[in-house]
């Protein structure tokens, strides 16, 4: 059969998954494909799966609704797609990024100093980094909200709270890794008391983020 829509009518959850990215590793050279390289398939309707031309030495890859970013080895960001809320607009000041999230309307970025860097859209104050947050060793965004997880296991939320995204579940640690729907948060616990295997080589968190107590 055929597929045909408008992919402006459809729901925020639906358009995300039309998208998909691939970030390269060093096997893919023997398909053809350089690693450190970005691949992008689905609906391109605003330029987001049309990657820039000369992106290269990509360490991680981060898909909004409709905008896509790139964290290169160097530290710095490549955004593109829809910038209607300005969320393909880095701030030319960003340097030592370690971690990048795509929301709706804006971006996150993780600096190898523990603070965040957000920008785009800030309707619902996704992008009002609280005062004073520190030592963060990985963020996510949702639709209209962002998260943050402390080296300490604790997380921090803001933004839209409409559905209860952003009040934290109190008493909540140990947290080991964050996850934003997009009215949603969601964290993994770990104990502090078991040491799980962690293969360095493919871990981007400890290889570019100084913050982690691990």
């Amino acid at each position: 059969g055929s597929f045909s829509t408008n992919m402006k009518t459809l729901q925020p959850w639906v358009r995300r998954m039309v998208v998909s990215f691939c970030l390269l590793g060093a096997f893919s050279a023997e398909a053809g494909f350089q690693p450190g390289t970005v691949v992008a398939w689905g609906w391109n309707g605003y330029g987001q799966t049309s990657i820039p031309a000369g992106l290269a030495n990509v360490v991680a890859i981060a898909g909004g609704d409709w905008h896509s970013l790139a964290l290169q080895s160097n530290g710095t960001v490549a955004a593109w797609g829809n910038n209607d809320g300005g969320q393909t607009n880095v701030p030319s000041d960003l340097t030592n990024a370690v971690a990048v999230a795509g929301g709706w309307f804006h971006s996150l970025a993780l600096k190898s100093d523990g603070t965040v860097v957000a920008w785009g859209s800030n309707a619902s104050g996704q992008t009002n980094v609280p005062a004073g947050l520190s030592n963060v060793m990985a963020v996510a965004a949702g639709w209209t909200h962002s998260v943050a997880l402390k080296n300490d296991g604790t997380v921090i939320c803001w933004g839209d709270n409409t559905y209860g995204q952003t009040n934290a579940v109190f008493g909540l640690g140990n947290v080991k890794s964050i996850a934003a729907g997009g009215s949603t948060v969601m964290a993994a616990i770990f104990s502090p008391l078991v040491q799980y295997p962690v293969d360095v080589t493919k871990d981007l968190l400890l290889i570019y983020n100084t913050n982690s107590l691990d």
